[in-house]
């Protein structure tokens, strides 16, 4: 971008361009005189002003989808100073008009109000008919319990976003923002094939609304923050007013174009935008029967937490905002989610129940008493305890002994072992080793505890069994703790592993990468090379000696060496021929 001031760019026009500025090159970056010139421009051109606002940040270069637009209407926006060219370097005699393509705003615009319609009425913020983030924390949960599979790009597939949209009762856009703003807050992740659902995990903050936007839906949401921006101290906008005021910029948004016109074409996705980012909580809205009539930045007051209702069937009653995010992400895996918008009706199951043993949870009941407004009935508490006995009954069986099979399955023995089975006695030390052959890890017969191979399968894929041992191929994956996983596999190994194994471990978890520099290799003369070493200006160049008399310095010293040895009187010849 041009960084010619506006009062500059103007004294470069040719001469009979000059002559037809309404505001004169002294005045390019004055305020007032600008604004009285978009008073005074015709209604075309200051509808593309105010288009030109809407879309492209002041000082930034203008769509080039809009170069039609401007070579149609733009002539006024040139002669007012409002319109500036983008030249790559100082020129003279420049005729703006042939910057079509690489033009922007004035960056002194940024100084005056916007013409935004300003609602004239009270403003009275409705709650939106769902909450997305809420609606977010369902998706997790039941992602959580029943996990779907993707496509290799990542994507998710078609009948499982079918799937999803049963979740809200067959809502399809209801289910899609939901999911989006999932995965912006982390509650929801892909691992390798499957989308996992995570809703007890910390939720990250959600900055900005703009990553769960594509497309049209993309641009509009950067119109529709850019207004309140712009209103922030003004009030409310009237959407309405503001809707028909978008009205008559047809490249507002740059669709497809619609046989039926605005309001199925960008009118449509405008609104659509409004109505997600109220469900989202980026803007303050008031709201009728068509959707969002008025909005405002949103001013960040919070519900106050005053819990849910339980009832005696089971059955639990909750509002957003009633209890806080992290509670409502437990409380939709203890009891899903079955249907309402404004006001979620959940259930206690007991696969809910199941779930919170699994989750680690020993609090249940006290959970439900500390955010129910109605108490725990009593037979919802003798149900949730029944429940959670059954599911955490585990029955332990000690002092077994296993015969392991040549495809790998355990059972249990009965009578004596066979005559010819390898025995281990777990509780000894064991005599288990491995060995590596060429890039292969390999564990001998009768070395082979189950406890080695273990700790070998998590670093190596198994290939086969084969001259009376089991054949590994060691594989780049990622461990929690790579330092403990080396330290078990050099007590398997008996010393130290070979270093490519070890590379490998530590390779999972990110490595840096190798970095190179030229380099030279001094060959220094008989006799003086050991006292050269111990001059204190040149050691610390000299303390990489590949030889008697030959040291790598780094190219980058060459000339601080040189410099010295000429203060000591040696002269230093370089060999560029073997450069």
């Amino acid at each position: 971008m041009s960084t010619l001031s506006p009062r500059l760019l103007l004294a470069a026009y040719e001469i009979s361009f000059r002559e037809r500025l309404v505001v004169p090159p002294e005045r390019a970056e004055d305020p007032e005189a600008l604004a009285e010139a978009i008073t005074n421009l015709p209604p075309k051109a200051a509808g593309l002003l105010e288009l030109l606002r809407l879309v492209t940040p002041v000082g930034e270069p203008l769509p080039e989808r809009l170069r039609a637009a401007i070579d149609r209407d733009g002539g006024p926006l040139w002669a007012a100073a409002l319109l500036l060219p983008r030249p790559g370097q100082i020129a003279i005699e420049i005729h703006p008009q042939h910057y079509a393509a690489a033009c922007r705003l004035n960056p002194t615009i940024a100084q005056l109000p916007r013409r935004v319609p300003i609602l004239q009425t009270a403003f009275v913020p409705t709650l939106p008919p769902t909450d997305a983030r809420w609606d977010a924390t369902v998706i997790a949960a039941h992602l959580e319990t029943t996990p779907v599979l993707l496509n290799q790009d990542g994507t998710l597939r078609r009948d499982h976003e079918r799937r999803l949209a049963t979740v809200f009762g067959g809502d399809a856009e209801r289910a899609s923002l939901a999911l989006r703003v999932a995965r912006l807050l982390g509650i929801v992740r892909g691992t390798r094939d499957r989308l996992l659902g995570m809703p007890e995990a910390t939720q990250r903050a959600m900055h900005d609304p703009r990553p769960l936007f594509e497309r049209a839906d993309l641009r509009a949401a950067d119109i529709v923050l850019r207004t309140i921006q712009d209103t922030r101290n003004s009030g409310a906008v009237d959407a309405r007013a503001w809707l028909e005021q978008l009205q008559a910029s047809p490249e507002l948004l740059n669709t497809p174009a619609d046989p039926l016109g605005w309001e199925r074409g960008e009118g449509l996705v405008l609104r659509r935008v409004l109505d997600s980012l109220h469900r989202l909580g980026a803007i303050d809205a008031m709201r009728d029967a068509e959707g969002v009539s008025a909005f405002r930045a949103a001013t960040g007051v919070s519900v106050p937490t005053t819990g849910f209702l339980l009832m005696p069937d089971l059955d639990l009653l909750v509002h957003p905002g009633e209890i806080s995010i992290a509670a409502y992400g437990r409380l939709c895996r203890l009891a899903p989610y079955v249907d309402g918008a404004g006001l979620h009706r959940h259930r206690l199951t007991r696969e809910g129940a199941a779930g919170e043993v699994g989750a680690g949870h020993t609090d249940t009941l006290e959970f439900l008493a500390a955010n129910s407004r109605t108490g725990v009935p009593s037979n919802v508490a003798d149900t949730l305890r029944e429940w959670q006995r059954a599911a955490s009954r585990v029955t332990v069986l000690m002092g077994l002994d296993v015969i392991e099979s040549i495809d790998g399955t355990l059972r249990v023995r009965v009578g004596p072992p066979p005559a010819d089975a390898r025995t281990f006695d777990y509780a000894q030390p064991l005599r288990a080793r491995f060995c590596m052959e060429g890039s292969n890890i390999t564990v001998p017969d009768g070395w082979d505890a189950l406890t080695v191979r273990a700790t070998v399968a998590r670093v190596a894929r198994l290939i086969g069994h084969e001259r009376g041992m089991w054949v590994y191929q060691p594989e780049v994956r990622t461990h929690a703790d790579p330092d403990r996983m080396v330290a078990s596999l050099n007590e398997a190994y008996g010393g130290l592993i070979p270093g490519e194994l070890e590379v490998l471990i530590r390779a999972g978890s990110g490595l840096p990468a190798i970095t190179a520099e030229p380099a030279w290799v001094l060959c220094l003369p008989d006799g003086i090379a050991a006292a050269l070493r111990r001059d204190p200006t040149l050691a610390p160049f000299l303390r990489r000696p590949t030889s008697a008399n030959e040291v790598v310095v780094r190219q980058a010293d060459l000339e601080a060496i040189r410099a010295r040895l000429a203060q000591l009187g040696v002269a230093l010849s370089m060999d560029t021929e073997a450069t």
